[in-house]
């Protein structure tokens, strides 16, 4: 019984090991573009503030730099 369990722990620990996310690289983060959240959330607060609806059909883009 402790052999199977045994086994049973490897085998999923492996198949979960095969479905992590690789770790990202200087190569791989530089010049990428993303959403910039922190101006959308700029944009979000004054808009809750105000009393205003917001949808956003496009995101504010930020290119990121590797140092």
């Amino acid at each position: 019984m402790k052999a199977t369990v045994t086994l049973a722990l490897v085998v999923l620990a492996t198949g979960l090991a095969g479905c992590a996310t690789p770790t990202l690289t200087k190569a791989d983060v530089d010049g990428r573009i993303v959403c910039n959240v922190d101006q959308m959330d700029q944009v979000e607060r004054a808009a809750r503030r105000d009393g205003r609806g917001l949808y956003w059909v496009n995101c504010p883009h930020a290119t990121l730099r590797a140092v």
